[in-house]
């Protein structure tokens, strides 16, 4: 069995954790001249004094925020409400960790729990009337949830009994359905209200992986690259707008991107070593962008992309947002605005109106 880190690691940045140490490999130059922080504000979700690092990983369209926070003790998954109120989710019988990836219109949420010794993880299921419940897996000791939609379908990973990583989705029951097509490594990282799901795939006799549809009528669809050798798809919205990061030719440095039915893929104007890992149905999106200086925040909506402030703009950049709702408001994590605490606290970004 592989370790927890190794199957976190495995996808490289192929979830929408937002982890310094896999960026900073790709250091750029140059930064983005716009700047959101006459739009946007931006403020620290509220964790606990002990805590030392967290992120909101996901926010709903009534204003609730799902995510995590770290403490020396360990993970532990939240949600924040739409006024700030904190709520800890518990976690499963036999991990004492949980970290929340995905919230819907409902407030239902998803993520995984993890042992200590972080060689097993069980995806599950939150809601307000029954608390964590863990979901269905494949049998590999291991599975994870990145996301659910209106109708409670959620998606994600698990490993089989041959340690081979599979994208999968779960039903409102609560059934497994396997995605992975055969041969195949993958995962399922987004998912929109009719049930198109996005992620990528590593096809067999392939040399990387593909950014990946499977649309809710049964057709999949490799959505291709930017030119480069790989690709992957984190976000997707109701008008089937798919964004993430793709290669392209050397020496570009990989971007983020924007698929259409229509168009294909294109680069969504992010700059080099960029990624984007959410679009809400208006068609704003959010991403990042690694530069010399940092880590920038990004958001392009309907124009050039924007910078967002930070937590704590006398430091160097560093933010990562990962999550937006209809009405634009966007969370993810940014630098701590303790001098001694250079990890990211979990961050929202509020306009004064809707988009």
């Amino acid at each position: 069995m592989r370790s927890f880190h190794q199957l976190r690691l495995s996808g490289a940045s192929l979830t929408k954790w937002f982890l310094l140490a896999p960026l900073l490999e790709f250091l750029c130059f140059g930064t983005l001249g716009a700047s959101a922080a006459s739009t946007y504000r931006v403020e620290a979700l509220t964790i606990p004094v002990q805590a030392f690092s967290g992120q909101a990983s996901a926010i709903n369209d009534a204003g609730v925020s799902a995510g995590w926070y770290q403490t020396s003790s360990g993970w532990t998954a939240v949600s924040w409400s739409a006024t700030g109120e904190l709520t800890q989710l518990g976690t499963l019988t036999g991990f004492p960790n949980a970290l929340a990836n995905g919230v819907n219109q409902t407030g239902s949420i998803v993520g995984f729990a993890f042992s200590s010794d972080f060689l097993t993880s069980q995806a599950f299921i939150w809601r307000s009337d029954t608390g964590m419940q863990p979901l269905a897996d494949l049998g590999g000791g291991a599975s994870l949830a990145q996301a659910i939609n209106a109708d409670g379908t959620a998606v994600g990973w698990a490993y089989d009994s041959t340690g081979v990583l599979h994208a999968v989705e779960w039903s409102a029951s609560g059934s497994v359905t396997d995605l992975n097509p055969p041969g195949a490594i993958s995962e399922a990282l987004g998912i929109n209200d009719a049930g198109d799901v996005v992620g990528w795939v590593f096809a067999a006799g392939a040399d990387a992986s593909h950014a990946y549809l499977w649309r809710h009528d049964g057709v999949e669809i490799d959505l291709q690259t930017l030119g480069g050798p790989s690709s992957q798809a984190f976000g997707v919205n109701n008008a089937l707008a798919i964004v993430g990061v793709s290669d392209r030719p050397p020496p570009l440095a990989p971007a983020a991107f924007i698929w259409k039915p229509a168009t294909g893929m294109r680069p969504l104007g992010m700059g080099g070593n960029s990624q984007a890992f959410a679009i809400n149905d208006l068609g704003r999106s959010v991403g990042l962008r690694v530069v010399n200086e940092g880590v920038l925040g990004l958001t392009r909506f309907n124009g050039p992309p924007e910078v967002l402030p930070d937590v704590a703009p006398d430091k160097p950049p560093f933010s990562g947002p990962t999550g937006i709702n209809r009405c634009g408001t966007i969370v993810g994590s940014s630098s701590s605005p303790i001098a001694t605490n250079g990890n990211p606290v979990p961050a929202i970004w509020t306009k004064t109106a809707c988009d």
